[in-house]
C-alpha cells in the first residue's frame, strides 16, 4: 500500500511527465507541488517508488519517469475525465450535422479527432473494414525519436486487419489499454470506444505514446460517443 504523500508524488510526476515528456526531478515537484518539503524528502518518496517499480530512472543524473505500473496506478486512482472545450463540441456537432453519408462523416469525425488529441485515430466499421488517420501527429511525439519505436508501430499498423479484427467485439465501453494490454506495442496506448450510428456498431480509438494526456482523451472520445447516441 502506498502512502497517500507517495500517491501524491506519483500522481505529480505522471501529470508533470505527461506535460513535459522529461524525467521528473525532485526539485521540480518541490517547487510546483510540495513547497513545505525539503528535496531530499521528495527524492526519497520518489526512490522508494522506483524500488515499487512505478518510477524508473533512465540515466543516472535524470529524474524520474513513470512505468507501465506507475501510469496504470495513475489510472487506476485518477482518471478524471476532461471535457472538451465549447470550440471543439462545436467541432464534432458541426461535422454530425454536416456529413449525411455515415462513412464520410465518420472519416471526417476520426480526421478532427487526431488533429485536435494530435494522436492517431483508428476506426473499425466492421471487424474487416477498418481505417486511421493522424499517423504523422503520432510519429511528432518525442517518443518516436527512437526510429526502433517507429518500426514497431509500423508493424502494427501494417497488420491493423488483425489488430481490430480481435478488438472489435471486445469493446462495449470506452476501456483504455497500456504498455503489455495495448495491441499497438507496450510503448502505447489506445483508448477505445464503441459508437452507434444508424444502428450500426462503430469502434473507434485514440491511439498514443504511454505518456498520453489520458483525462483530455478520455473527455473527448466520450463526448462523441454521448453525440452519436442522442436522438
Amino acid at each position: 500500500m502506498l502512502t497517500k504523500r507517495k500517491k501524491k508524488v506519483l500522481k505529480k510526476v505522471v501529470e508533470e511527465y505527461i506535460k513535459k515528456a522529461r524525467p521528473v526531478s525532485s526539485g521540480v515537484l518541490v517547487r510546483k507541488d510540495f513547497p513545505k518539503l525539503s528535496s531530499a524528502t521528495i527524492r526519497n518518496e520518489m526512490m522508494d517508488l522506483t524500488n515499487e517499480g512505478f518510477l524508473f530512472q533512465p540515466h543516472t543524473s535524470a529524474g524520474k519517469i513513470p512505468t507501465s505500473r506507475g501510469f496504470k496506478f495513475f489510472l487506476d486512482n485518477f482518471l478524471e475525465e476532461k471535457k472538451p472545450s465549447r470550440l471543439e463540441k462545436n467541432i464534432f456537432l458541426h461535422i454530425k450535422e454536416r456529413f449525411i453519408e455515415k462513412r464520410k462523416r465518420i472519416k471526417e469525425l476520426a480526421k478532427r479527432l487526431a488533429e485536435i488529441s494530435e494522436e492517431a485515430v483508428v476506426v473499425a466499421f466492421s471487424k474487416d473494414d477498418f481505417y486511421y488517420t493522424g499517423l504523422s501527429y503520432l510519429f511528432r511525439q518525442p517518443e518516436f525519436k527512437n526510429i526502433s519505436l517507429i518500426h514497431n508501430i509500423s508493424e502494427v499498423i501494417d497488420h491493423l486487419d488483425e489488430t481490430m479484427k480481435n478488438i472489435f467485439d471486445r469493446i462495449k465501453e470506452a476501456k483504455i489499454l497500456i504498455g503489455d494490454e495495448s495491441p499497438f506495442g507496450n510503448k502505447s496506448a489506445v483508448i477505445f470506444d464503441r459508437l452507434k450510428i444508424d444502428n450500426q456498431k462503430v469502434v473507434i480509438g485514440i491511439l498514443g505514446p504511454i505518456r498520453m494526456d489520458y483525462n483530455r482523451n478520455l473527455g473527448l472520445i466520450k463526448f462523441i460517443r454521448r453525440l452519436y447516441e442522442r436522438r
